[in-house]
């Protein structure tokens, strides 16, 4: 990429390209550069959001009536609406009235592999015991869930 820039800039020096088009390819650089930093995962996806709910079948009322959405699946306590390629979790959590997690989805997500990359980027993983999911909190102690692009709860 160096030998790319100074290529531009020699560009620009000559008068081949004028300033404007010389900003928009060094833009363009530092954005190719920015897609290709070496981050553990590759977010492809939102792919769903959790609220803590009192009542998730009250929810699911509401949420059906005024959005138009339908349930996807259903979990023990708890129920999932289909919005797109993502969906909305409603569930039967403490403190109702806040998001629960949100879930991103990565680029080849298995799960094991998925904790291994956490730790070594210094991050402390929590994988659930009774589901195949994975957990980690941000700086604030947002709970943030990994899982592949077409989980649907």
């Amino acid at each position: 990429m160096d030998k790319s820039i100074d290529s531009l800039v020699h560009d620009y020096d000559d008068g081949v390209i004028n300033r404007r088009q010389f900003v928009i390819a060094l833009s363009a650089f530092t954005g190719a550069a920015r897609a290709q930093r070496d981050t553990p995962f590759r977010a492809n996806s939102l792919n769903h959001v959790t609220l803590a709910v009192k009542d998730p079948e009250r929810s699911r009322e509401f949420y059906a009536s005024v959005l138009g959405i339908d349930v996807v699946s259903r979990q023990a306590n708890g129920i999932n609406l289909g919005l797109g390629d993502s969906f909305l979790g409603l569930y039967e959590i403490p403190n109702p009235g806040h998001i629960h997690h949100f879930c991103v989805g990565v680029e080849d997500y298995e799960i094991q592999e998925a904790a291994v990359k956490l730790t070594g980027a210094g991050i402390e993983p929590f994988v659930r015991q009774d589901r195949p999911e994975i957990y980690f909190s941000d700086p604030d102690g947002i709970r943030v869930q990994l899982s592949e692009k077409d989980y649907r709860g």
